[in-house]
């Protein structure tokens, strides 16, 4: 099944949950912890999800352990 050809609102909060509950890993660098978001963000895009540029940052933010 291809994830994007079901644009219903169960698709659609799960991917929102994928983004709100990343955070960066243990060793991980930042250029791929930005990858992995801007591969969300196109996920998103795909599946005809809006998604506020702040609301990114913030998640982006959010993600960064706290040291």
């Amino acid at each position: 099944m291809n994830l994007f050809q079901n644009s219903s609102g169960d698709m659609k909060l799960a991917l929102k949950e994928n983004l709100t509950n990343m955070k960066m890993e243990k060793g991980e660098s930042i250029p791929k912890y930005f990858t992995k978001f801007t591969q969300c963000r196109d996920e998103l895009g795909s599946g005809r999800v809006t998604v506020a540029e702040y609301y990114f940052v913030r998640h982006i933010l959010l993600g960064f352990p706290k040291s």
